[in-house]
């Protein structure tokens, strides 16, 4: 079944009268709690962003975490009524319990969670669960005890198929410390420079759309005499300083709207769950977690292998340019009569001390460009449109209770890549690379993961 039909997936379920009596086993009445406020799959994708604000760090064991607990959730659901085709299995017993459905639900989240982050308390995660068993349930004992033994079933199956995948690597970075090439801030790792390598869920690998030279010159040093990389570094220089004049004030908004760079933030992927969830609910309002399930399987899967995509382009190519920070502040050791050097220059990116700081990872290509354009791409395969509204949030402490509206997904795309201009620490080729990665990334989730 292609993504592009997953509107249709779910017909309306005739509610039965309050007069009438219910048999709760049956499908219509399981749904009335397994949709709006009650709806688990949505529960667990917003119970998700507190993992994230714990766990910190680069995207990539987030979504990877994420598309673990999604995968595991959408082969439970699966199990109990045909959606798509399964990721991993099918439990051919579950078919038709429908009462199993949100305890399933339940159990498969948990587990995957538990083990893709192992760090976040186990008090903690319990209650959310202990939380998500006590909503609304028809189900008997008997029920509720398959939902879990199919839960756990369904995410044990995807947390064997993870094992060894790579996300374990820990072989240290070795940087070029030529001038031009990026370089880990002293005494900082580099950020996760192996996740390229990890095993992706849809992708052939983390190679497969990897990018071409930077503006197609045959090597760095090539690059690096050009106009055209005069012409990049002086944009940065020009807007995307602490300093700026010519920054405007709603660029500032937008630069800091998008960020969640701080650990305690939910960080760049959580922005799109969140702002997934807004929308589901937004077009979805009736919707179930038959649809919502496949909705979020499909987003944590693009999210997933575009931050591996990302990855792979940033360590595993022979492109590691350094970021604008270093290009502006040290552009003498790599002579272009186009650029004229500022030892003082500072990124508008800062934290709550109004330090600043650039991302610790190289900057070909942006990770928040790259996996804004999988969500986007993603989430129009489902819907059938790019022309979707919204307003949502973000969780960056710089523009605290700041809310953005949207008239469409490649929209707000565009304006995630563009506001690491303005807060200094992307090129605009980082971001056209990484929005044609992104895209690419989607394309692929929707033609093979579930179609």
């Amino acid at each position: 079944m292609a993504l592009a039909s997953l509107a249709t997936l779910a017909p309306s379920q005739a509610v039965a009268a309050s007069d009438e009596v219910v048999d709760p086993t049956t499908e219509a009445s399981v749904l009335e709690n397994a949709r709006g406020t009650n709806d688990h799959v949505l529960y667990w994708n917003t119970a998700l962003m507190d993992l994230f604000r714990h766990r910190g760090g680069t995207p990539g064991p987030l979504s990877r975490g994420g598309a673990m607990m999604d995968l595991a959730i959408y082969d439970a659901v699966n199990s109990i009524r045909t959606i798509g085709k399964p990721y991993l299995t099918k439990d051919a017993s579950a078919a038709g319990q429908y009462a199993a459905l949100n305890t399933a639900i339940d159990y498969a989240a948990y587990t995957a969670l538990k083990d893709a982050f192992p760090a976040y308390p186990a008090a903690s995660l319990d209650a959310k669960l202990q939380t998500a068993l006590a909503m609304p349930n028809n189900a008997s004992a008997t029920q509720r005890e398959r939902g879990r033994l199919l839960g756990i079933k369904t995410a044990q199956a995807i947390i064997a198929n993870r094992a060894n995948d790579g996300s374990a690597d820990a072989t240290p970075y070795v940087a070029n410390t030529a001038p031009g090439h990026w370089q880990p801030a002293a005494g900082k790792p580099a950020g996760a420079p192996n996740w390229g390598k990890v095993k992706p869920f849809a992708l052939t690998s983390g190679s497969q759309f990897r990018p071409g030279t930077i503006g197609g010159f045959s090597s760095a040093e090539e690059l690096l005499k050009s106009p055209q990389y005069a012409e990049q570094v002086n944009e940065i220089k020009r807007i995307g300083g602490k300093n700026s004049t010519a920054r405007t004030a709603e660029q500032t908004q937008i630069a800091h709207y998008w960020a969640n760079d701080l650990d305690g933030t939910y960080k760049p992927v959580g922005q799109q769950y969140d702002h997934t969830v807004v929308i589901f609910r937004k077009y979805r309002p009736y919707g179930t977690s038959y649809e919502s399930a496949k909705l979020f399987a499909a987003t944590s899967v693009a999210l997933a292998d575009a931050a591996i995509a990302i990855w792979d382009s940033k360590y595993q190519s022979d492109w590691d340019v350094w970021r604008p920070a270093d290009a502006i502040r040290r552009a003498a050791e790599v002579p272009n009569p186009g650029i004229v050097a500022d030892p003082t220059w500072e990124p508008e990116e800062q934290d709550t001390a109004g330090n600043s700081f650039s991302p610790n990872f190289p900057t070909y290509v942006s990770g928040h460009s790259g996996v804004a354009a999988a969500w986007a791409g993603i989430v129009r395969h489902y819907f059938g449109t790019d022309n979707l509204s919204w307003t949502g949030g973000t969780d960056d402490p710089l523009a605290a209770g700041v809310k953005r509206s949207f008239t469409s997904l490649s929209g707000a795309a565009k304006e995630k890549a563009d506001s690491r201009k303005y807060i200094g620490v992307h090129f605009e080729w980082d971001n056209q690379a990484a929005l044609t990665l992104g895209y690419k990334v989607s394309d692929q989730v929707a033609a093979t993961l579930l179609g």
